[in-house]
Protein backbone atom coordinates (compact mmCIF):
# COMPACT_ATOMS: atom_id res chain seq x y z
CA UNK A 1 0.00 0.00 0.00
CA UNK A 2 3.01 2.12 0.77
CA UNK A 3 3.74 2.08 -2.94
CA UNK A 4 0.54 2.79 -4.27
CA UNK A 5 0.66 5.51 -2.00
CA UNK A 6 3.89 7.21 -3.80
CA UNK A 7 2.48 6.73 -7.31
CA UNK A 8 -0.80 8.60 -6.70
CA UNK A 9 1.46 11.44 -4.98
CA UNK A 10 3.51 10.93 -7.81
CA UNK A 11 1.04 11.28 -10.60
CA UNK A 12 -0.34 14.14 -8.75
CA UNK A 13 3.32 15.77 -8.82
CA UNK A 14 3.04 16.83 -13.12
CA UNK A 15 1.60 19.65 -14.04
CA UNK A 16 0.19 20.15 -17.58
CA UNK A 17 3.26 20.46 -19.40
CA UNK A 18 5.16 17.33 -17.83
CA UNK A 19 7.24 19.05 -15.47
CA UNK A 20 8.26 17.95 -12.37
CA UNK A 21 6.58 20.14 -9.58
CA UNK A 22 8.56 20.54 -6.06
CA UNK A 23 6.25 19.76 -3.42
CA UNK A 24 5.94 23.04 -1.79
CA UNK A 25 4.62 24.24 -4.87
CA UNK A 26 2.50 21.67 -5.14
CA UNK A 27 0.83 21.54 -1.52
CA UNK A 28 0.45 25.03 -2.53
CA UNK A 29 -1.46 24.52 -5.61
CA UNK A 30 -3.30 22.15 -4.11
CA UNK A 31 -4.24 24.35 -1.16
CA UNK A 32 -5.79 26.89 -3.95
CA UNK A 33 -7.76 24.30 -5.84
CA UNK A 34 -9.32 23.32 -2.42
CA UNK A 35 -10.50 27.02 -1.18
CA UNK A 36 -13.66 26.38 -1.62
CA UNK A 37 -13.61 24.03 1.45
CA UNK A 38 -11.06 25.23 3.56
CA UNK A 39 -11.68 26.41 6.83
CA UNK A 40 -9.41 27.92 9.64
CA UNK A 41 -9.56 27.47 13.40
CA UNK A 42 -12.12 29.73 14.36
CA UNK A 43 -14.89 28.22 11.64
CA UNK A 44 -13.64 24.74 13.05
CA UNK A 45 -14.92 25.18 16.46
CA UNK A 46 -17.92 27.07 15.16
CA UNK A 47 -18.66 23.75 13.49
CA UNK A 48 -18.14 21.68 16.03
CA UNK A 49 -19.95 23.12 18.17
CA UNK A 50 -23.25 23.34 16.36
CA UNK A 51 -22.48 19.71 14.86
CA UNK A 52 -20.59 18.77 17.88
CA UNK A 53 -20.48 14.72 16.28
CA UNK A 54 -19.35 16.09 12.84
CA UNK A 55 -16.05 13.37 12.32
CA UNK A 56 -12.51 14.71 12.24
CA UNK A 57 -9.99 12.62 10.57
CA UNK A 58 -6.45 12.92 11.35
CA UNK A 59 -4.18 11.60 8.70
CA UNK A 60 -0.97 11.02 10.50
CA UNK A 61 0.91 7.97 11.86
CA UNK A 62 0.25 7.08 15.39
CA UNK A 63 4.26 7.63 15.84
CA UNK A 64 3.12 11.25 14.58
CA UNK A 65 0.58 11.83 17.33
CA UNK A 66 2.99 10.68 20.03
CA UNK A 67 5.68 12.95 18.29
CA UNK A 68 3.52 15.90 17.79
CA UNK A 69 2.20 15.77 21.35
CA UNK A 70 -1.45 14.74 20.66
CA UNK A 71 -4.72 15.43 18.65
CA UNK A 72 -7.40 17.04 18.64
CA UNK A 73 -9.89 16.35 21.01
CA UNK A 74 -14.02 16.44 19.84
CA UNK A 75 -16.35 14.04 20.17
CA UNK A 76 -15.60 11.94 16.55
CA UNK A 77 -11.84 11.59 16.02
CA UNK A 78 -11.01 8.80 13.98
CA UNK A 79 -7.50 7.98 12.93
CA UNK A 80 -6.63 6.84 9.19
CA UNK A 81 -2.68 7.38 8.45
CA UNK A 82 -2.68 8.69 5.03
CA UNK A 83 -1.14 5.39 3.06
CA UNK A 84 -4.26 3.42 4.33
CA UNK A 85 -6.94 6.43 3.14
CA UNK A 86 -8.47 5.68 0.28
CA UNK A 87 -8.87 1.80 1.52
CA UNK A 88 -10.56 2.58 4.27
CA UNK A 89 -11.94 5.97 3.86
CA UNK A 90 -15.40 4.13 3.08
CA UNK A 91 -15.68 2.08 6.46
CA UNK A 92 -15.21 5.51 8.18
CA UNK A 93 -17.20 8.19 6.63
CA UNK A 94 -20.11 7.83 4.07
CA UNK A 95 -20.46 9.02 0.63
CA UNK A 96 -22.83 12.06 1.58
CA UNK A 97 -21.56 12.79 5.55
CA UNK A 98 -19.59 16.34 6.67
CA UNK A 99 -16.41 15.18 7.66
CA UNK A 100 -12.79 17.44 8.39
CA UNK A 101 -9.87 16.20 7.30
CA UNK A 102 -6.39 17.64 8.82
CA UNK A 103 -2.84 16.44 9.66
CA UNK A 104 -0.10 18.43 11.39
CA UNK A 105 0.69 21.88 9.32
CA UNK A 106 -1.95 21.26 6.21
CA UNK A 107 0.39 19.99 4.03
CA UNK A 108 -0.03 16.03 3.90
CA UNK A 109 -4.12 16.71 4.07
CA UNK A 110 -4.19 18.91 1.21
CA UNK A 111 -3.16 16.41 -0.73
CA UNK A 112 -5.23 13.73 1.05
CA UNK A 113 -7.99 16.07 0.69
CA UNK A 114 -7.79 16.42 -2.90
CA UNK A 115 -7.54 12.74 -3.48
CA UNK A 116 -10.79 12.41 -1.61
CA UNK A 117 -12.69 15.14 -3.56
CA UNK A 118 -11.86 13.51 -6.61
CA UNK A 119 -13.00 10.43 -5.13
CA UNK A 120 -16.52 11.44 -4.63
CA UNK A 121 -16.63 13.04 -1.52
CA UNK A 122 -18.64 16.28 -2.12
CA UNK A 123 -18.94 17.56 2.22
CA UNK A 124 -15.18 17.34 2.49
CA UNK A 125 -13.77 20.14 4.58
CA UNK A 126 -10.19 20.41 4.77
CA UNK A 127 -8.47 21.95 8.31
CA UNK A 128 -5.48 24.44 6.60
CA UNK A 129 -4.16 25.09 9.89
CA UNK A 130 -4.32 21.74 11.29
CA UNK A 131 -3.03 20.32 14.58
CA UNK A 132 -0.55 22.80 14.76
CA UNK A 133 -2.94 25.80 14.48
CA UNK A 134 -5.39 24.03 17.51
CA UNK A 135 -2.66 23.66 19.62
CA UNK A 136 -1.22 27.18 19.40
CA UNK A 137 -4.74 28.54 19.94
CA UNK A 138 -4.25 26.15 23.37
CA UNK A 139 -7.92 24.40 22.44
CA UNK A 140 -9.27 20.88 23.70
CA UNK A 141 -6.00 18.24 22.66
CA UNK A 142 -5.59 14.68 23.87
CA UNK A 143 -2.82 11.99 23.09
CA UNK A 144 -2.29 8.61 22.95
CA UNK A 145 -0.28 8.69 26.52
CA UNK A 146 -0.62 12.08 28.15
CA UNK A 147 2.58 11.46 30.18
CA UNK A 148 5.09 10.63 28.17
CA UNK A 149 7.71 10.38 30.69
CA UNK A 150 5.64 7.85 32.79
CA UNK A 151 4.00 4.16 32.23
CA UNK A 152 1.60 5.97 33.71
CA UNK A 153 -1.33 7.47 30.37
CA UNK A 154 -1.89 10.12 32.69
CA UNK A 155 -0.21 12.49 35.80
CA UNK A 156 -1.77 12.05 38.95
CA UNK A 157 -4.07 14.61 40.74
CA UNK A 158 -6.07 15.21 43.80
CA UNK A 159 -9.65 14.06 44.11
CA UNK A 160 -9.64 15.62 47.47
CA UNK A 161 -8.18 15.66 50.81
CA UNK A 162 -5.47 13.01 50.92
CA UNK A 163 -7.38 11.02 48.03
CA UNK A 164 -5.23 10.12 44.84
CA UNK A 165 -6.39 9.16 40.89
CA UNK A 166 -4.53 8.50 37.91
CA UNK A 167 -7.40 8.61 35.00
CA UNK A 168 -6.93 5.72 32.11
CA UNK A 169 -7.26 6.28 28.59
CA UNK A 170 -10.83 5.89 27.41
CA UNK A 171 -9.72 3.13 24.80
CA UNK A 172 -8.62 -0.59 24.57
CA UNK A 173 -4.97 -1.23 25.65
CA UNK A 174 -1.78 -0.19 23.57
CA UNK A 175 1.97 -0.16 24.04
CA UNK A 176 1.37 3.56 24.13
CA UNK A 177 -0.72 3.41 27.57
CA UNK A 178 1.10 0.58 28.90
CA UNK A 179 -2.47 -1.25 29.22
CA UNK A 180 -3.43 1.83 31.57
CA UNK A 181 -6.83 2.17 30.45
CA UNK A 182 -8.91 2.05 33.78
CA UNK A 183 -8.55 4.86 36.66
CA UNK A 184 -5.91 3.67 39.30
CA UNK A 185 -6.10 5.70 43.06
CA UNK A 186 -5.24 5.88 46.66
CA UNK A 187 -5.83 7.25 49.95
CA UNK A 188 -3.48 8.45 52.30
CA UNK A 189 -4.35 8.12 55.96
CA UNK A 190 -2.21 8.82 59.32
CA UNK A 191 -1.08 5.15 59.19
CA UNK A 192 -0.58 3.94 56.02
CA UNK A 193 -1.74 4.22 52.58
CA UNK A 194 -5.21 2.27 50.71
CA UNK A 195 -4.19 1.87 46.90
CA UNK A 196 -6.82 1.57 44.37
CA UNK A 197 -6.51 -1.27 41.73
CA UNK A 198 -3.16 -3.07 41.14
CA UNK A 199 -2.37 -1.82 37.45
CA UNK A 200 -2.44 -3.85 34.37
CA UNK A 201 1.69 -4.92 34.94
CA UNK A 202 4.10 -5.25 37.53
CA UNK A 203 5.92 -2.11 35.67
CA UNK A 204 3.00 -0.08 35.90
CA UNK A 205 2.27 -0.87 39.25
CA UNK A 206 5.57 0.33 39.66
CA UNK A 207 5.77 3.67 37.70
CA UNK A 208 2.16 4.67 40.11
CA UNK A 209 4.06 3.77 43.21
CA UNK A 210 6.69 5.80 42.33
CA UNK A 211 4.02 8.69 42.13
CA UNK A 212 2.78 8.23 45.42
CA UNK A 213 6.27 8.29 47.22
CA UNK A 214 6.55 11.65 45.82
CA UNK A 215 3.27 12.93 47.37
CA UNK A 216 4.43 10.52 50.69
CA UNK A 217 6.85 8.17 52.60
CA UNK A 218 3.89 6.26 54.35
CA UNK A 219 3.79 2.23 53.61
CA UNK A 220 0.99 1.03 50.73
CA UNK A 221 -0.55 -1.61 53.19
CA UNK A 222 -3.89 -2.73 51.11
CA UNK A 223 -3.87 -2.91 47.51
CA UNK A 224 -7.91 -3.32 46.92
CA UNK A 225 -9.07 -4.74 43.28
CA UNK A 226 -12.34 -3.51 41.56
CA UNK A 227 -12.69 -6.83 39.97
CA UNK A 228 -11.02 -9.93 37.95
CA UNK A 229 -9.67 -7.73 35.13
CA UNK A 230 -6.15 -8.12 33.55
CA UNK A 231 -5.84 -3.83 34.31
CA UNK A 232 -7.06 -4.07 38.01
CA UNK A 233 -5.54 -7.11 39.36
CA UNK A 234 -2.12 -7.76 37.15
CA UNK A 235 0.18 -5.12 38.89
CA UNK A 236 -0.58 -7.42 42.03
CA UNK A 237 2.75 -9.45 42.62
CA UNK A 238 4.46 -5.67 42.64
CA UNK A 239 2.32 -4.97 45.23
CA UNK A 240 2.76 -7.81 47.39
CA UNK A 241 7.01 -7.34 46.89
CA UNK A 242 6.30 -3.97 48.50
CA UNK A 243 4.73 -5.86 51.52
CA UNK A 244 1.04 -5.03 50.68
CA UNK A 245 -2.09 -7.33 51.29
CA UNK A 246 -4.34 -7.95 47.78
CA UNK A 247 -7.50 -7.72 48.54
CA UNK A 248 -10.76 -8.39 46.40
CA UNK A 249 -14.22 -9.65 46.37
CA UNK A 250 -14.23 -13.39 46.90
CA UNK A 251 -16.22 -13.94 43.60
CA UNK A 252 -12.96 -12.36 41.67
CA UNK A 253 -10.34 -14.92 43.69
CA UNK A 254 -12.00 -17.48 42.16
CA UNK A 255 -11.87 -15.70 38.54
CA UNK A 256 -8.49 -15.14 39.01
CA UNK A 257 -7.83 -18.72 38.97
CA UNK A 258 -9.22 -19.42 36.27
CA UNK A 259 -7.10 -16.62 34.48
CA UNK A 260 -3.87 -18.33 36.45
CA UNK A 261 -5.24 -21.86 34.37
CA UNK A 262 -5.22 -20.47 31.42
CA UNK A 263 -1.46 -20.30 29.75
CA UNK A 264 -2.65 -17.82 27.32
CA UNK A 265 -4.10 -15.07 29.15
CA UNK A 266 -1.13 -13.64 29.43
CA UNK A 267 0.23 -14.47 25.86
CA UNK A 268 -2.77 -12.27 24.49
CA UNK A 269 -1.79 -9.42 26.64
CA UNK A 270 1.47 -9.50 25.50
CA UNK A 271 0.76 -9.28 21.82
CA UNK A 272 -0.42 -5.36 22.58
CA UNK A 273 1.68 -4.34 25.96
CA UNK A 274 4.97 -6.38 24.22
CA UNK A 275 7.96 -5.85 26.73
CA UNK A 276 6.16 -3.21 29.17
CA UNK A 277 4.36 -6.90 30.19
CA UNK A 278 7.89 -7.64 31.52
CA UNK A 279 8.13 -9.44 35.15
CA UNK A 280 4.15 -9.41 35.33
CA UNK A 281 2.81 -12.99 36.90
CA UNK A 282 -0.61 -13.49 38.02
CA UNK A 283 -1.11 -13.85 41.90
CA UNK A 284 -4.51 -14.61 44.03
CA UNK A 285 -5.55 -11.75 46.25
CA UNK A 286 -4.90 -12.61 50.19
CA UNK A 287 -8.12 -10.93 51.69
CA UNK A 288 -11.33 -11.26 50.38
CA UNK A 289 -14.76 -10.42 51.44
CA UNK A 290 -18.46 -10.64 50.54
CA UNK A 291 -20.37 -7.31 51.53
CA UNK A 292 -18.59 -4.98 52.82
CA UNK A 293 -14.87 -4.49 53.83
CA UNK A 294 -14.12 -2.00 56.75
CA UNK A 295 -10.71 -0.14 56.77
CA UNK A 296 -8.92 1.96 59.06
CA UNK A 297 -5.97 3.85 57.53
CA UNK A 298 -5.88 6.28 60.48
CA UNK A 299 -7.87 9.29 60.43
CA UNK A 300 -9.70 7.93 57.78
CA UNK A 301 -11.86 5.12 57.01
CA UNK A 302 -13.08 3.55 53.56
CA UNK A 303 -15.36 0.59 52.55
CA UNK A 304 -15.19 -1.79 49.93
CA UNK A 305 -18.83 -2.63 49.25
CA UNK A 306 -20.11 -5.31 46.95
CA UNK A 307 -23.82 -4.12 45.55
CA UNK A 308 -24.09 -7.45 43.20
CA UNK A 309 -23.95 -8.36 39.67
CA UNK A 310 -22.88 -5.05 37.67
CA UNK A 311 -20.89 -5.01 34.32
CA UNK A 312 -19.16 -8.41 35.66
CA UNK A 313 -19.69 -10.70 38.11
CA UNK A 314 -17.16 -9.52 40.92
CA UNK A 315 -17.49 -5.34 40.12
CA UNK A 316 -17.05 -3.34 43.94
CA UNK A 317 -16.88 0.18 44.89
CA UNK A 318 -15.29 2.19 47.30
CA UNK A 319 -16.30 4.36 49.78
CA UNK A 320 -14.92 7.23 51.64
CA UNK A 321 -17.96 8.94 53.68
CA UNK A 322 -15.76 11.72 54.99
CA UNK A 323 -15.58 13.05 52.05
CA UNK A 324 -18.20 11.64 49.94
CA UNK A 325 -16.01 10.53 47.45
CA UNK A 326 -16.49 6.91 45.92
CA UNK A 327 -13.85 4.89 43.39
CA UNK A 328 -16.96 3.21 41.27
CA UNK A 329 -14.96 0.99 39.28
CA UNK A 330 -16.80 -0.74 36.21
CA UNK A 331 -20.46 -0.27 37.94
CA UNK A 332 -20.51 3.10 36.47
CA UNK A 333 -18.99 4.42 33.35
CA UNK A 334 -18.05 8.45 32.24
CA UNK A 335 -16.91 9.53 28.62
CA UNK A 336 -16.77 5.86 27.19
CA UNK A 337 -19.44 3.43 26.25
CA UNK A 338 -19.48 0.90 29.09
CA UNK A 339 -19.09 -2.78 27.46
CA UNK A 340 -22.10 -5.22 28.03
CA UNK A 341 -20.64 -8.99 28.24
CA UNK A 342 -21.98 -12.23 27.19
CA UNK A 343 -21.76 -12.28 31.39
CA UNK A 344 -23.17 -8.65 31.92
CA UNK A 345 -26.99 -8.81 33.35
CA UNK A 346 -28.63 -5.69 33.24
CA UNK A 347 -31.63 -6.14 35.34
CA UNK A 348 -29.20 -6.97 38.32
CA UNK A 349 -26.65 -3.99 36.89
CA UNK A 350 -29.64 -1.76 37.61
CA UNK A 351 -30.42 -3.27 41.17
CA UNK A 352 -26.80 -3.13 42.16
CA UNK A 353 -26.88 1.06 40.73
CA UNK A 354 -29.59 1.37 43.32
CA UNK A 355 -27.60 0.48 46.09
CA UNK A 356 -25.08 2.25 44.61
CA UNK A 357 -26.73 5.56 44.23
CA UNK A 358 -27.97 5.35 47.83
CA UNK A 359 -23.73 6.52 48.77
CA UNK A 360 -25.27 9.85 47.60
CA UNK A 361 -21.89 10.34 46.86
CA UNK A 362 -20.46 14.17 45.99
CA UNK A 363 -17.66 13.20 43.85
CA UNK A 364 -17.54 10.42 41.38
CA UNK A 365 -14.37 8.48 40.73
CA UNK A 366 -15.64 5.91 37.55
CA UNK A 367 -14.24 2.93 36.21
CA UNK A 368 -13.60 4.45 32.79
CA UNK A 369 -13.20 8.50 32.04
CA UNK A 370 -12.58 11.40 34.50
CA UNK A 371 -13.86 12.37 37.68
CA UNK A 372 -16.94 13.40 37.90
CA UNK A 373 -20.73 13.55 39.39
CA UNK A 374 -23.71 11.31 40.02
CA UNK A 375 -25.70 13.02 37.32
CA UNK A 376 -23.10 12.29 34.68
CA UNK A 377 -22.47 8.71 35.35
CA UNK A 378 -26.41 8.30 35.54
CA UNK A 379 -26.50 9.72 32.49
CA UNK A 380 -24.05 7.15 30.57
CA UNK A 381 -24.56 4.18 32.60
CA UNK A 382 -28.08 3.55 34.14
CA UNK A 383 -30.14 6.11 32.09
CA UNK A 384 -28.31 4.29 28.73
CA UNK A 385 -28.93 0.31 30.37
CA UNK A 386 -32.45 1.70 31.00
CA UNK A 387 -32.84 3.16 27.38
CA UNK A 388 -31.69 -0.06 25.79
CA UNK A 389 -33.22 -2.41 27.41
CA UNK A 390 -36.43 -0.80 26.93
CA UNK A 391 -36.50 -0.08 23.35
CA UNK A 392 -35.31 -3.92 22.58
CA UNK A 393 -38.17 -4.61 24.57
CA UNK A 394 -41.03 -2.83 22.51
CA UNK A 395 -38.93 -4.22 19.80
CA UNK A 396 -39.47 -7.76 20.95
CA UNK A 397 -42.76 -6.85 21.69
CA UNK A 398 -44.03 -5.76 18.20
CA UNK A 399 -41.89 -8.67 16.60
CA UNK A 400 -38.58 -7.71 15.63
CA UNK A 401 -35.65 -8.94 15.44
CA UNK A 402 -31.87 -8.39 16.00
CA UNK A 403 -31.72 -6.41 12.80
CA UNK A 404 -34.43 -4.00 14.20
CA UNK A 405 -32.62 -3.46 17.27
CA UNK A 406 -29.82 -2.08 15.04
CA UNK A 407 -32.11 0.73 13.78
CA UNK A 408 -32.34 2.21 17.92
CA UNK A 409 -31.88 5.60 17.64
CA UNK A 410 -28.24 5.69 19.63
CA UNK A 411 -27.43 9.97 18.88
CA UNK A 412 -27.02 10.61 22.14
CA UNK A 413 -24.57 8.23 23.15
CA UNK A 414 -22.31 8.03 19.48
CA UNK A 415 -20.24 11.01 20.71
CA UNK A 416 -18.91 8.52 23.53
CA UNK A 417 -15.00 7.03 23.48
CA UNK A 418 -15.37 3.52 22.25
CA UNK A 419 -19.01 3.44 21.13
CA UNK A 420 -17.53 2.31 17.21
CA UNK A 421 -16.39 -0.47 18.67
CA UNK A 422 -19.00 -1.13 21.71
CA UNK A 423 -22.30 0.20 20.37
CA UNK A 424 -23.67 -2.13 17.76
CA UNK A 425 -22.31 -5.13 20.09
CA UNK A 426 -23.94 -3.68 23.61
CA UNK A 427 -27.37 -4.16 21.17
CA UNK A 428 -26.49 -7.47 19.61
CA UNK A 429 -25.71 -8.85 23.18
CA UNK A 430 -28.33 -7.30 25.45
CA UNK A 431 -31.02 -8.41 22.10
CA UNK A 432 -30.10 -12.48 22.53
CA UNK A 433 -30.14 -12.17 26.36
CA UNK A 434 -33.92 -10.66 26.32
CA UNK A 435 -34.76 -12.52 23.35
CA UNK A 436 -35.13 -15.93 25.33
CA UNK A 437 -36.22 -14.38 28.69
Amino acid sequence: MRYIAILVLFSLSFNLYGEVLRSDKLVEKTQKELSKVTINTKELVSLLKKEPNTKIIDIRTKADIVADGGFIKANKVVNIPRDKLEFIIADEVDENEKFVVHCLNGHRSALASKRLKDMGYKKLLYYKGSYEAWQKEKLPTSSLDKDINSFLYSKVKKVAHNIYTSIGRTSPSTYENSGHNNNLGFIIGKKYVFVWNAGANYLLAKAFHEEIKKITNLPVRYVLLENSQGHAMLGSSYWKEQGAKIVAHKIAKDEIKVKMADKRYLEKRKARVKDKLSFTKIVLPDIVFEDKKLFDLGGIKVEANYFGYAHEHSDIVLWIPKHKVVFAGDIAFNQRLLPIFEITQVPKWLQAWQKFAKLDAKIVVPGHGDVTNMKRVTKYTKDYLVYLQSNIQKIIDDGGDQTDAYKIDMHAYEHLDTYKELGLQNIGILFRQMEFQ
